[in-house]
């Protein structure tokens, strides 16, 4: 165990014996709700995959880090992609053509084609792709004479990759790690963190941590369904937002009766701004409110301001009425 991880390991003990009466004898953990001896790691808030993203880390179990940043995050980093010129690069490079799969369809149907790195099969057609920044030889699996018949035709280049469920586990588990960053174990040890980090995060963990990826991201999509309404991208903000875990603004929702029933938390991907919604279960009414809001069409949310400072909540008196869609594609 690092120096780094051990001083952490003990503000995270006396925090835990001040709320609980007594220390946790190796770690517990915010998502299993475990004290285990088990290797532990730094587990990064936001995957260091994503360039200018912050740095923040918190003590987590390996085998928990590994099997979310290995399912999840690996794909959900290739939306860093999303605003490059990457064409020639996912065509030729192994490690990206594996991430995106990308096809050469003639008439919307796949046509198959591999990099031609030396002599080809005469029955198929070399072809030189020139995409500014460099030329690919390509072996277009057609013979020669059924090429050019076809030139006149519909051809494209389609490199896409559906990652909305794995922005979905990453972006809830980000928020939570976040939480637990801010406000310890008085967060964690709440009824909403063990609501977000022990039956979602840390039930998911159980059912799946020794099943192979495809079965993994299979069960996801149906485990994950409920919570999709917890996660939504932010496309503009009049307030220059840089990540909770950087700043430690968030907004928090309120009742008409004045009582907070979820935080907003904000994580920033690279250029991309994200938000997380995580439950206050505080009384009886606000669980029913964020549970019902889940599940219901009302898409309109009263909010405030709020920066977390030290030991104390600093929030804006000031509300605002917030659209937080529930249907449609998370990330377009």
């Amino acid at each position: 165990m690092s120096g780094n991880i051990h001083s952490r390991l003990e503000k995270l003990r006396a925090d835990y014996n001040q709320l609980r009466g007594n220390p946790f004898t190796y770690f517990y953990c915010p998502i299993l709700f475990k004290d285990e001896d088990v290797p532990l790691c730094k587990g990064h808030v936001i995957n260091l995959a994503f360039p200018n993203s912050a740095h923040n880390w918190v003590v987590q179990r390996r085998d928990i880090d590994n099997f979310y940043g290995s399912i999840f995050e690996s794909d959900f980093a290739t939306i860093r992609y999303r605003d490059n010129r990457i064409l020639d690069d996912v065509i030729a490079d192994k490690v990206l053509s594996k991430k995106f799969d990308p096809k050469i369809l003639l008439d919307d149907k796949p046509v198959g084609f591999f990099v031609a790195r030396g002599n080809i099969p005469k029955h198929f057609t070399r072809l030189e792709f020139d995409n500014d920044r460099k030329v690919i030889q390509l072996a277009i699996k057609m013979h020669p004479d059924d090429f050019l018949e076809a030139l006149g035709r519909k051809w494209e280049i389609a490199i896409e990759k559906d990652i909305r469920i794995s922005a979905i586990v990453s972006l809830i588990k980000s928020a939570h790690l976040t939480l637990f960053n801010l406000l310890g174990y008085s967060y964690a040890l709440s009824t909403a963190g063990y609501f977000v980090g022990r039956q979602i995060l840390g039930e998911f963990f159980q059912r799946n941590y020794d099943k192979a990826k495809p079965e993994v991201l299979d069960n996801a999509y149906s485990f994950f369904c409920e919570f999709a309404p917890m996660v939504r991208p932010i496309q503009s903000s009049g307030i220059n937002l840089r990540g909770t875990i950087t700043d430690n603004l968030m907004l928090i929702c309120k009742e008409n009766n004045g009582y907070p029933w979820a935080f907003i938390v904000f994580i920033k991907i690279s250029q991309s701004l994200h938000s997380v919604m995580i439950p206050i279960f505080e009384r009886p009414d606000t669980v029913a409110k964020f549970i019902q809001f889940l599940k219901d069409e009302n898409d309109t949310i009263e909010v405030n301001l709020a920066r977390f400072e030290q030991d104390h909540w600093n929030i804006n008196k000031e509300s605002t009425t917030l659209h937080w869609p529930k249907t449609g594609i998370l990330y377009p």
